[in-house]
């Protein structure tokens, strides 16, 4: 049985874990073993999960295949100089740590290690995530099917070879929940500014996010064709969406991607190259 260990369980190992502990999880039966320096965080993740928990990461690393590197990024270069000596042929590393290169992460590590590198996002906290990987030097062949399989469990996975990659993806996956939920805001904001109870502005808006992303995944249609779909001439959506362009919406939009591209090519020291 796979044993897969994580270093840190705060709120993104108990989402993973909790999905690999479902029955048909897409990892198969897997046994989860995790560490954090706080003791509520390792209860939690025994009771949302069913894992075991120790006190460090030796302990951890002794008994996993695959270790989940699940620290703050700030704790990250201390944590990889801990596990350095403690590194086997066998363990397969995957950090989802923002900011942190390969070429860091494989230097930490001692410079052998098989490493992969994730990108995921919030929803994988309700299993809706969104996760982007990139494999390493030193990673075998099914190293990264491995990886894929084990991220599955809190969503959908993607695998790219340009690390490069992973900054525009930190900025639209990784960001992207975080600019929804001040797009809501807004939206909340108008609604009950027009007239709408705050209770009700909050149930209609929930129910209009979800149903309208819904409706785009299923029915494979292009998001043009459904935005002009629900734009009748001369109607209410036109009217709304004429003060959002003159608003300059779609800049704005732009300029928080670049922004957020540009400041996780700055976290990450600009070192991610293509493989």
């Amino acid at each position: 049985m796979l044993t897969i260990g994580f270093i840190g369980s705060g709120n993104m190992a108990c989402a993973l874990g909790g999905g690999l502990a479902l029955p048909g999880s897409a990892a198969g039966p897997t046994r989860l073993v995790a560490t954090d320096v706080e003791p509520g965080a390792r209860a939690r993740f025994e009771k949302e999960t069913g894992g075991a928990t120790f006190g460090s990461a030796r302990d951890v690393l002794h008994e996993a295949d695959v270790v989940v590197l699940a620290v703050k990024p700030q704790v990250l270069p201390a944590v990889l100089a801990d596990l350095a000596p403690l590194v086997e042929e066998r363990h397969l590393f995957v950090s989802i740590a923002a900011g942190a290169s390969l070429d860091a992460l494989e230097r930490g590590l001692g410079g052998k290690a098989r490493v992969v590198r994730a990108m995921p996002n919030t929803p994988a906290l309700v299993r809706e995530g969104m996760t982007v990987l990139v494999a390493g030097h030193a990673v075998r062949p099914g190293d990264v099917d491995l990886a894929e399989r084990v991220f599955r469990a809190a969503g959908d996975v993607a695998v790219v070879d340009d690390e490069s990659l992973l900054d525009p993806v930190t900025a639209l996956s990784g960001s992207g929940p975080g600019f929804l939920f001040a797009y809501a805001e807004a939206m909340l904001r108008a609604g009950e500014k027009a007239g709408l109870p705050p209770d009700l502005a909050l149930r209609l808006l929930q129910k209009t996010l979800l149903g309208s992303a819904i409706l785009w995944r299923e029915s494979g249609e292009p998001v043009e064709k459904l935005r002009a779909n629900v734009t009748s001439p001369g109607g209410t959506t036109q009217a709304g969406l004429e003060a959002l362009a003159a608003g300059g919406f779609a800049r704005a939009i732009g300029d928080a991607v670049d922004a957020a591209t540009r400041r996780s090519r700055e976290l990450s020291g600009g070192a991610a190259k293509k493989s």
